[in-house]
């Protein structure tokens, strides 16, 4: 592997995303494949070990692998790879940056607006507060995805106003993260329901058509909640999977 270039003022974490891409996509790691342990990388390029973490971390956000605790870091096809519930990123950011689908937003609604009692109970809030709104419609390859609603406290405003995620070209989840926002964790669900005639003409569905109705709170180191979402997906063009794996003794 390349080495890292000390005089660049590309940050080393990115430059280190590059390289590792670079050997991903020249078949020296095939899906499936463990990457090298973290120290391994600290080592061989001589970088710190949260530059190296930080570096990981960009490359699962982007959909080329993926984070397993205590087993390391696998490559994955990120044209298989769908909408893992377990992992906090924004939905199809994988696939917005590596250009392998065609992904659309059309946003719908954003600004601040009275929060309904379920996402207020979510927030934190009493139902009525104001909080920011965002109501997108997701396209994938020319296909209607999903429709969702983010309910986010109202301190998210400054950092989303004028920002691109109103313009459908930016992560929301990183647009936040940039602003102070990061997701520390998160709790998901998701459940089986059938379009509404609303729903319907979102979606261009036939009334009483299955969806998946998946509901997400997220919070920030502080365990203060951010962001409450309600997203109406269309199982026929998004994959949704749920990892499990068996509790810690």
């Amino acid at each position: 592997m390349r080495s890292i270039d000390r005089q660049s003022p590309e940050p080393y974490y990115l430059q280190l995303v590059r390289l590792v891409e670079a050997d991903i996509d020249a078949g020296k790691y095939a899906v499936g494949d463990r990457l090298p342990a973290e120290t391994e990388l600290c080592r061989n390029f001589d970088l710190a070990r949260s530059t190296v973490r930080e570096t990981l971390r960009s490359l699962q956000e982007k959909g080329r692998i993926k984070m397993v605790p205590r087993r390391g870091a696998f490559v994955v096809d990120p044209l298989q790879t769908g909408w893992s519930l377990q992992v906090a990123d924004g939905f199809f950011e994988a696939e917005v940056d590596h250009h392998r689908r065609n992904v659309e937003t059309q946003v719908v609604k954003a600004g601040l607006s009275p929060l309904p009692a379920a996402a207020a109970d979510a927030l934190d809030l009493h139902a009525g507060d104001l909080g920011y709104r965002l109501q997108r419609l997701r396209y994938l390859d020319g296909q209607i995805a999903l429709l969702s609603i983010n309910y986010l406290v109202p301190e998210v405003g400054p950092i989303l106003d004028g920002s691109d995620v109103l313009t459908g070209k930016a992560s929301l989840n990183r647009t936040l993260r940039e602003g102070g926002f990061s997701v520390f964790g998160a709790r998901r669900s998701v459940e089986a329901q059938v379009a509404t005639s609303e729903l319907a003409g979102y979606l261009q569905v036939p009334i009483g058509a299955p969806l998946l109705l998946v509901t997400s709170v997220s919070w920030g180191r502080d365990e203060k909640p951010f962001d409450y979402y309600t997203s109406w997906v269309r199982s026929d063009v998004v994959k949704v999977t749920i990892e499990a794996r068996a509790a810690s003794e």
